[in-house]
């Protein structure tokens, strides 16, 4: 059984009711500083998205390790060589979405001693094929695609909606051979492999900022922010070993 500060209970409750509601029109994010881009890398070949955009070959559905295991928690970038305003930039979460150019948005409530910084979006994936946040907060914050393709999560300890998608998340190791450190985060959706295929990084033009959605070939205008879909971005989600002794957050909203 666990006891919670009435202070820190209190300011849970408020914030989880001051939540957007799966449904809601998108929340736009506030502005922040962009993420250091790296152009180092080696380039790859591409293939055409169906977003119109370009995507790496070396998470491309067929031969990927798909192995359903539990992994330690890890950072995400967009991949995508071809788009350097996208390509490998950090992949945050903010108002309960993903987001590619915007700061991570965290909290620590009032009574909590020794929080983490909070100012880095880190995740993990699960034995069950489920994925969640990594924070310190002794609830889970589970991540889902909703009904709109949107890469979203939830409140700590909220059950994911039953219109969402939450399994069928892996980590695939290797994906590119000349950056070793490197596996693919990779979501397939319901009914197995072949279900998606990759990411979307959708613009909000007014903020130079880009919402993540499920490449799930079904998406419609209305789904957008800037209410065209040929504007979104095709790539793959890279990811890294967040390496420290404690969670990176003690709670993200």
């Amino acid at each position: 059984m666990h006891f919670y500060n009435p202070l820190v209970l209190s300011s849970l409750i408020s914030l989880s009711l001051a939540l957007p509601q799966l449904g809601d029109p998108v929340v736009q994010p506030e502005p922040g500083r962009l993420p250091v881009s790296y152009n180092d890398g080696p380039t790859f070949k591409t293939y055409a998205s169906s977003s119109g955009g370009s995507k790496s070959e070396g998470s491309k559905a067929g031969g990927i390790d798909l192995e359903a295991k539990a992994s330690q928690p890890f950072t995400i970038k967009a991949y995508n060589s071809v788009r350097p305003e996208i390509h490998m930039m950090d992949i945050v979460v903010s108002r309960r979405q993903f987001f590619i150019g915007n700061l991570t948005r965290s909290r620590c409530p009032q009574g909590i001693n020794n929080c983490p910084t909070g100012d880095v979006t880190a995740l993990k994936v699960n034995e069950d094929r489920t994925a969640e946040l990594d924070v310190q907060i002794n609830q889970r914050q589970s991540i889902y695609v909703g009904p709109r393709a949107q890469l979203r999560f939830q409140p700590p300890g909220f059950a994911v909606p039953n219109n969402a998608q939450n399994v069928s998340f892996y980590l695939s190791p290797n994906p590119i051979p000349a950056e070793p450190a490197m596996a693919a985060f990779i979501f397939r959706g319901r009914g197995g492999p072949g279900k998606a295929s990759g990411y979307l990084a959708c613009p909000l033009p007014e903020f130079g900022i880009f919402q993540v959605l499920v490449d799930l070939g079904t998406i419609k205008d209305s789904w957008i922010p800037s209410g065209n879909r040929s504007q979104c971005i095709g790539f793959d989600a890279f990811a890294t070993n967040y390496t420290s002794p404690t969670p990176a957050a003690y709670m993200y909203y």
